[in-house]
């Protein structure tokens, strides 16, 4: 049995609006909008790196839980953006922290990775005590990489989401987390080194509802749970017209589907963390709540995670 004890996150303060970018590619804001339905993105400022998103989400995320870093029992840090091949962005913020003599490792996969470091940190809490996952993503320095696509360049923006996930039943309860990969279309979405992103949206956008749907709907049907019994959903915010084909496939209610993805852009790795990490600063988190964390990306891989209010 493990618990969420705490969330933070951080987001730089650039910001990156529909205006600029249409004026770049020769299109109106409307359109921007009619395709993601994505207003704005975070960017970070020249000086910072991705280490300095992931320290401030991850001592927000300490702050939040209560405990100090000498505390930790394990550090992963999460991100498909790297700031060097190694060492990762795990050792920079053990570092940080002032966290010596604890594993730390990175997870490199794109947008999916808070979901495997959760996964994983269910486990290891029970061995090596408070484990730390933090995702952090400088997506806006992958997309700036000729040649810049429209259709892709408007998606993204920059951030940093963290959780600690403690042994025993705490409040924030993990029941359940399931997560899963499958290679078979896995080029549709790539980064080789020194080039920008490449994306086969048509196809990203029908397995991400497809396997997203489905991962929920065996979570839901392994807890002998119902949709509408579901107090909220914190999806992957990749862009706000998959999560409403997603809502619609699974007929969520969208008030109970928490969406900042037209604040931020897709944070990938970073987006349900930062999502969770408002939700609760909001006040959203209720006694008796069921939650459901699902996240779709790289590999490709997917994923679900049922959690309980206490």
């Amino acid at each position: 049995m493990s618990a969420l004890a705490g969330f933070g996150h951080f987001l730089p303060a650039g910001v990156l609006s529909n205006e600029t970018l249409a004026a770049e590619f020769h299109v109106t804001p409307d359109w921007i909008v009619s395709v993601c339905g994505i207003q704005t993105r975070r960017v970070v400022a020249a000086e910072e790196n991705v280490c300095d998103l992931a320290e401030r989400a991850a001592t927000a995320c300490l702050k939040d839980a209560g405990i100090t870093a000498d505390k930790l029992g394990a550090i992963i840090a999460c991100t498909g953006t790297p700031h060097r091949q190694f060492p990762g962005v795990s050792a920079e913020v053990q570092k940080r922290l002032n966290a010596p003599g604890i594993p730390a490792f990175d997870l490199h996969l794109a947008s999916i990775s808070g979901l495997f470091g959760l996964a994983l940190a269910d486990r290891m809490c029970e061995q090596w005590g408070p484990t730390l996952v933090v995702a952090a993503e400088t997506m806006t320095r992958v997309m700036a990489q000729e040649p810049r696509v429209k259709e892709t360049a408007i998606l993204f923006g920059d951030g940093a989401g963290a959780c600690l996930v403690t042994p025993g039943d705490a409040p924030l309860a993990i029941r359940d987390v399931r997560v899963a990969s499958d290679a078979t279309f896995s080029e549709a979405l790539r980064l080789d080194f020194g080039s920008t992103l490449q994306m086969d949206g048509r196809t990203i956008i029908m397995h991400a509802v497809r396997k997203l749907a489905r991962a929920v709907a065996e979570l839901l049907e392994r807890n002998s749970l119902r949709v509408d019994q579901v107090g909220l959903f914190l999806f992957h915010q990749a862009n706000l017209r998959l999560l409403e084909r997603l809502m619609k496939e699974l007929k969520i209610d969208p008030g109970n589907c928490f969406v900042n993805v037209d604040k931020y852009g897709n944070t990938s790795s970073a987006s349900w963390l930062i999502a969770a990490s408002e939700a609760k600063a909001a006040g959203l988190l209720r006694p008796g709540m069921k939650v459901v964390i699902a996240a779709f990306g790289a590999g490709l891989s997917w994923g679900a995670a049922l959690v309980e209010v206490g």
